[in-house]
C-alpha cells in the first residue's frame, strides 16, 4: 500500500495549556496569534479528507499533515509537532496505540483525539492508559466531533455521551493474560507482528523493513516464543484481539 504523505508547514505553532506528559523542556513557544495546527492519522482517505475539511472551516486551525498509516504519521507528527492528533485505531502498519506510545516522550504537550469505531475493553483500557484527552465514535454525529475538536483546543477534555460507561466495563473486565505480553514485545516485534497477521512472507517483511531476511526470521521466531504460539494462526488471534489489525476490513 502506497503511503500517503502531506505536509504544510507553518511557522511558531502555538501550544495548548494543558500537557500530555509535563515537561517544560520540551514546551513549544507560545504565539496567540497563530492558528492552532492539527494533524490527522487515518487510513481512510474519504474520512481524512471530510475531517480535514471541517476542521478547517473554523478559522482557529489549520491542517498541517495528514497521513494514511501509523509510521507516516509519527514521521509528520514529530516533524511539524502540532497542537492537536487526530488518530484513528487500526491503520496499515502501526496501531493508533502503538502511535501514542512513540509519541508520548516526543510530544508531551499535543493533545490527543481518538476518532474510531472500536470499543472492545482491552483497546479502550490501552487508550486510557496512554493517556487520551478525547474519544469520539466513528458512528457519532459529526457535531460531537466538532465539539470534541474545541474542548481540546480549549484545554479540556472530550468524551462520546457511552465512553465513561464503556471506560467502566473496560477496566472491570479482567485483564486478560495475553493483554499483558503485547507490553513485553518491543516496537519492531509489535510491527512485525502485524505484518505477519497479514500474511506477509519474511521476505516481504524484512523488505518493508528494510532488514535482512534472517533478521525478520529472527524477530519472528523470537515473538512467537514470548508470546508462547507455535503457528501463524495463534499470532493472528493474538494481533486480532489487541486490535492492532481489523479482522473484518471495516472502519476502525
Amino acid at each position: 500500500m502506497k503511503t500517503s504523505l502531506q505536509k504544510i508547514r507553518i511557522s511558531k505553532p502555538t501550544a495548548l495549556r494543558t500537557p500530555l506528559r509535563k515537561d517544560a523542556s520540551l514546551a513549544k513557544p507560545k504565539t496567540p496569534a497563530s492558528k492552532l495546527t492539527v494533524v490527522i492519522i487515518e487510513d481512510q482517505s474519504a474520512i481524512c479528507d471530510m475531517l480535514a475539511e471541517l476542521i478547517s472551516k473554523h478559522g482557529r486551525y489549520t491542517v498541517v499533515g495528514k497521513a494514511a498509516d501509523g509510521k507516516t504519521g509519527i514521521e509528520i507528527a514529530l516533524d511539524l509537532r502540532p497542537d492537536l492528533l487526530v488518530l484513528d485505531v487500526i491503520m496499515p502498519g502501526l496501531s493508533g496505540i502503538e502511535v501514542l506510545r512513540r509519541l508520548s516522550r516526543g510530544l508531551p504537550f499535543m493533545k490527543v483525539l481518538i476518532f474510531s469505531g472500536k470499543k472492545e475493553p482491552h483497546i479502550i483500557r490501552a487508550l486510557v492508559q496512554e493517556g487520551i484527552h478525547g474519544f469520539v465514535h466513528k458512528t457519532d454525529p459529526l457535531s460531537e466531533f466538532r465539539k470534541a475538536v474545541d474542548s481540546l483546543a480549549n484545554g479540556q477534555t472530550w468524551f462520546s455521551e457511552n465512553f465513561d460507561r464503556t471506560v467502566r466495563e473496560a477496566l472491570a473486565t479482567p485483564v486478560n493474560h495475553a493483554d499483558n505480553m503485547l507490553d513485553q514485545l518491543t516496537p519492531r516485534e509489535r510491527e512485525i507482528s502485524v505484518l505477519i497477521a497479514k500474511s506477509h512472507s519474511s521476505k516481504e517483511v524484512a523488505g518493508q523493513l528494510q532488514i535482512s531476511i534472517k533478521t525478520a526470521e529472527n524477530h519472528r521466531a523470537n515473538l512467537m516464543r514470548k508470546l508462547g504460539v507455535r503457528d501463524v494462526a495463534g499470532l493472528v488471534r493474538f494481533v486480532i484481539r489487541q486490535g492492532l489489525v481489523d479482522p473484518s476490513g471495516d472502519a476502525a
